[in-house]
Parts: structure tokens; C-alpha cells; sequence
């Protein structure tokens, strides 16, 4: 599997929209890996985890030809991880689809909701079929792939989730959007034998006990998934999704997980499952 992080970035943004504090100050002033849209992958060409309001952007920017796409899926429905509003481009009038295009978007509930309230009645305008996604049960998404929602420590109001995502003997997870999580998931990851993890880092240096981790929790929580022998010999874990309440840039996040072998996700990064 070929992954490309599209976006690194908390719901506002880093540089942050209308924000003055320090560190968007100096992310606007060093630029760089420093500048984070919101979180987002792809997986090849016919696979996006979550569809935020910088999607667009990582189209332009990364060369991404959406019309390629088979699957969307969306962990959770807040707007800086599913933004419906784009999807409705996709509808005849504003977009020429390919006759034999047709879109799988798997979410929970709240994430159809979310989309209907937008697009009413439409579904075969888009040429679009929406999955609803039950934790915990198989989604097969064609060409051997397949991947598990999991359930995150998140928002209590909607089923969050993760997703361990496989193809080829090679596993990857997609950890942003999560706390501690809660032992059915701790068990599910026992013995998975993960390659790539991406796991979330919202609080950077600060560490809080619901909904996001921080550079401390993403290092408990890579511990406590070599216990369970979650990891594979080879196993990459990259911190994601950053908040700039944090405040550490990119230099200072790197600085910090060095001496535990982690990576820190940039927008743009690309590396093979």
C-alpha cells in the first residue's frame, strides 16, 4: 500500500485561521513542515481515509485525481474530517463522472446524516452508495483490502472510530481521534502485528484524559501496543494530527520523540505499508 498523509493538522488548521499566538506566528514565519491542513490519506489512488474542508486543496497540491476514487471512509463526522458540502460537486451539473465511476462512502450514522442534510435525495446523482460501518466487522473494499473500524475514545455523541487497514500480510492503522482507548480495542490490537501506526498527538506536550493524546500518551500508548505484541519487527509509528495549542513546532515534536524511535507526520509525507 502506497500512503500519502495529505494533512497533519487539528480541526483549525496550523497556522490556525484568524489565530496570533506563538506558534502560529512561527509556523507562518519558518513555513515548511510546519504548515498543517487538516488530517487526511490516501491509499493509492482509489482509497481516502476522511474528507475534510482542505480536501480540494490536497487535490491541487498533491496532483490527486478524485475521479479515480472507489472508497471514501470517514472515522467520525466532524467538519475538519468529513465536510459533505464538497461531495455535492460530485453531482451531475457540476461534475463530469466517468459512466463506470461509482463511490463507496462508509460511515457511521451521524456521518449520513450529515450528508443528507446537505444533499437530500440525490444518491444517484452522485453515484454514490453509502456503507454504514458497524464496529469491529470486516469492510471489504476490493483488490484484497480490507479494514476494521475500531472504536476510538473520542466524542460520546457518535461511534468514532479507527480503522486497521490490510493488504498483502501488511497492516496499517489509522489512530487520530482517539484517547486512551477502551480494553475491547486494546484486545482487538493484541497480537495484529502492525506495520505502519499513525497515532494522534493533538496535545503535543500537553497531556489531557479524553477524546485526543499527547506526546506522552502516543509514547505509553506505543508501549502498551508492544506488550500486547500489536507490532510488527519492522513496525513505523508516526505522531499525527497536531493542535496548535501544543505549541512545539515540527523541530520541537522531533526533538522529543527521537530517543523513542517515532516519527512526526508533515503534510506530504509518503511511505509504502
Amino acid at each position: 500500500m502506497d500512503l500519502l498523509i495529505c494533512g497533519t493538522a487539528a480541526a483549525e488548521g496550523w497556522p490556525a485561521l484568524f489565530c496570533v499566538c506563538d506558534a502560529c506566528v512561527k509556523a507562518r514565519q519558518l513555513g515548511g513542515k510546519n504548515i498543517r491542513t487538516r488530517s487526511a490519506y490516501m491509499i493509492d489512488e482509489r482509497l481516502r481515509v476522511d474528507f475534510g474542508p482542505d480536501s480540494y486543496l490536497h487535490q491541487l497540491k498533491y496532483g490527486l485525481q478524485y475521479e479515480k476514487l472507489e472508497h471514501l471512509i470517514i472515522t467520525h463526522a466532524h467538519s475538519d474530517h468529513w465536510y459533505p458540502t464538497d461531495v455535492h460537486y460530485r453531482r451531475r451539473g457540476y461534475s463530469v463522472v466517468p459512466k463506470d465511476s461509482l463511490l463507496y462512502i462508509w460511515g457511521n450514522e451521524k456521518v449520513y446524516q450529515k450528508f443528507e442534510a446537505v444533499n437530500p435525495d440525490h444518491w444517484d446523482s452522485y453515484k454514490i452508495v453509502y456503507k454504514r460501518i458497524t464496529p469491529w466487522r470486516r469492510m471489504d473494499l476490493g483488490q484484497g483490502t480490507v479494514a476494521v473500524p475500531i472504536a476510538a475514545a473520542h466524542d460520546t455523541s457518535e461511534e468514532c472510530v479507527n480503522y486497521v487497514i490490510t493488504r498483502d500480510g501488511r497492516s496499517l492503522l489509522i489512530g487520530h481521534d482517539t484517547g486512551w482507548y477502551e480494553e475491547p480495542t486494546w484486545m482487538y490490537l493484541t497480537g495484529q502485528s502492525l506495520n505502519v501506526l499513525l497515532m494522534d498527538c493533538t496535545y503535543g506536550p500537553n497531556d489531557y484524559p479524553r477524546g485526543h493524546l499527547g506526546c506522552e500518551g502516543v509514547v505509553r500508548a506505543r508501549d502498551e501496543l508492544a506488550r500486547r505484541g500489536a507490532l510488527a519487527p519492522d513496525a513505523r509509528v508516526i505522531a499525527n494530527h497536531f493542535s496548535h495549542n501544543g505549541g512545539w513546532l515540527h523541530e520541537d515534536l522531533e526533538r522529543f520523540f527521537a530517543p523513542h524511535g517515532i516519527e512526526v507526520a508533515y503534510d506530504g509525507m509518503r511511505l509504502t505499508v
